[in-house]
């Protein structure tokens, strides 16, 4: 029969550690609040949205989760052997990995954003008129020229 308290002692063990390292990552992110404002402050305005900047605060949340995603792993692995331990080494391999992905596909936000924000906006951040007649207005630009069925 398993040792209830061993398993418990690993619980308690794992749920230190994720609270030491969401400090940690509180502590990375507060630092990263003037990025984000500034960004922010740019879109609202100036209608777009910086690669540049939105590159750094990727970058920021990238190296921070990869961070955390270690110390949890490190902590975990250090109470476990054996299948346990595969099973955690997979699944922080697997937690790295979705992370790229989803980041990288974030990169892809700003061009979209500012794409779409041209659209409403206009080339020079101003809103365009509904009848078309505003900055890159014209045939068209008010309506859905898409057919009907």
């Amino acid at each position: 029969m398993p040792d209830a308290g061993r398993f418990s002692e690993s619980g308690e063990q794992g749920s230190r550690a994720v609270m030491e390292a969401a400090a940690a990552l509180e502590q990375e992110l507060s630092a990263g609040i003037a990025d984000a404002k500034a960004a922010t402050a740019r879109l609202t305005g100036e209608h777009r949205v910086d690669q540049e900047e939105f590159d750094r605060l990727v970058g920021r949340v990238s190296e921070n989760t990869h961070q955390l995603i270690d110390a949890v792993s490190e902590r975990v692995l250090a109470n476990t052997t054996g299948e346990v331990s595969e099973q955690a080494q997979r699944l922080a391999a697997n937690a790295h990995d979705v992370l790229d992905l989803l980041l990288g596909l974030s990169s892809l936000a700003p061009g979209l954003a500012n794409q779409g924000l041209r659209n409403a906006f206009g080339p020079q951040g101003e809103p365009r008129a509904a009848d078309g007649a505003g900055p890159g207005g014209g045939k068209g630009a008010g309506s859905d020229e898409r057919p009907r069925g």
